[in-house]
């Protein structure tokens, strides 16, 4: 239950923060608002840890490089974002992020990146997937 509490959270904060994003591109650009977005993210982020006093930042040498660089996606993730509220409105950028985040992530499992177990998708979770495709092209047209 405590994950699916983050996820919405996670969900709800990832909204408000994609309208905030396209209203401060409108004012300053694109990767303007891309660059105060991720520098006060990562205030906050420093904060928080300071302030629970988490000390497990030490073994960031224990990391494997390619995912030290999760941050630069998040560059690119946000002028796209960004951009797509400007051309689209927030209900079909969202949508749209979804499907793609699934479509990804269950590619991801059916492969067995990153070391995650290879997922056998069953017929419900493809036509689920086609739904929300049918859905977005609903939105669309």
């Amino acid at each position: 239950m405590k994950g699916f509490i983050y996820a919405v959270l996670g969900g709800l904060f990832l909204t408000l923060q994609s309208v905030a994003n396209a209203a401060i591109g409108e004012s300053i650009g694109s990767w303007q608002a891309a660059t105060l977005t991720q520098g006060t993210g990562f205030i906050a982020a420093l904060m928080i840890v300071l302030v629970v006093r988490d000390k497990s930042w030490r073994e960031l040498k224990q990391v494997k490089l390619v995912y030290k660089f999760g941050g630069a996606f998040a560059a690119v993730i946000l002028f796209s974002n960004i951009t797509a509220f400007h051309i689209n409105g927030a209900a079909l950028t969202v949508s749209a992020l979804l499907i793609a985040q699934i479509t990804v992530t269950l590619a991801m499992e059916k492969l067995g990146w990153f070391g995650t177990d290879k997922l056998q998708l069953r017929p419900s979770q493809w036509a689920g997937l086609g739904l929300m495709v049918v859905g977005i092209l609903c939105l669309t047209f």
